[in-house]
């Protein structure tokens, strides 16, 4: 009973961990482009 169940758990966890790094990346791709974004729109 346990042993169907815990392959499930253990792929949530998965997933779960891979959707929170993924989330900080994106954060943080937004953070470092937007100085630059708005730099070249107001220089161009």
């Amino acid at each position: 009973m346990f042993n169907s169940k815990y392959p499930t758990c253990e792929r949530a966890q998965r997933v779960h961990d891979v959707l929170l790094v993924s989330s900080f990346a994106v954060w943080a791709m937004l953070l470092g482009f937007a100085p630059i974004m708005t730099y070249r729109m107001l220089m161009s």
